[in-house]
């Protein structure tokens, strides 16, 4: 047997566009505003989150957020570049929700904005899915916002959640 550690036959070289998940590492706070529907006022919360390269492929992030009912919601998200399908792919788990948000997205040719898409469950349709969207966008190296949509009957995009990331670490 060798003394000399060797590369698995396997391995993924990162590429440029796993470069792109270095802007979400760090440590996070986070300020959120809610809509909960059209007649109600918006509701806040804060949070924090740490993110950290899991390999050179992969961002991973753990986070606490407040939730409308004032209850605490612990996260994980996951985000890479997918090299077969040419495309970012990741997904998002809460200890409050069974459904493992499967996404789909891809990058702004500036680099400034990722759009990630995924279906879920219908916000106010018991046993429906429907059509999500979230927006990270680079404000500067220390802030970052995601905004996150819902789709209509009839195809429009609704903004209901904003969440502000403001680097700490």
């Amino acid at each position: 047997m060798s003394d000399q550690t060797q590369e698995p036959e396997m391995t993924t070289k990162p590429m440029k566009e796993h470069e792109w998940l270095q802007n979400l590492v760090g440590e996070w706070r986070t300020e959120g505003t809610m809509q909960m529907g059209p007649d109600q006022p918006p509701v806040k919360g804060a949070g924090w989150e740490v993110t950290k390269m899991f390999g050179p492929l992969w961002a991973l992030a753990e986070g606490q957020s407040e939730m409308p009912n004032g209850a605490t919601m612990n996260y994980k998200h996951f985000l890479g570049w997918d090299v077969s399908f040419k495309e970012y792919r990741g997904a998002w788990m809460a200890d409050v929700s069974s459904h493992l948000w499967k996404q789909v997205g891809e990058l702004s040719a500036d680099g400034r904005t990722m759009t990630l898409d995924c279906v879920g469950p219908h916000m106010e349709k018991d046993g429906e899915t429907a059509n999500y969207r979230d927006v990270i966008e680079l404000i500067d190296k220390d802030h970052r916002v995601m905004t996150s949509h819902g789709q209509d009957e009839n195809g429009n995009w609704f903004e209901f959640m904003r969440v502000d990331f403001y680097r700490t670490g």
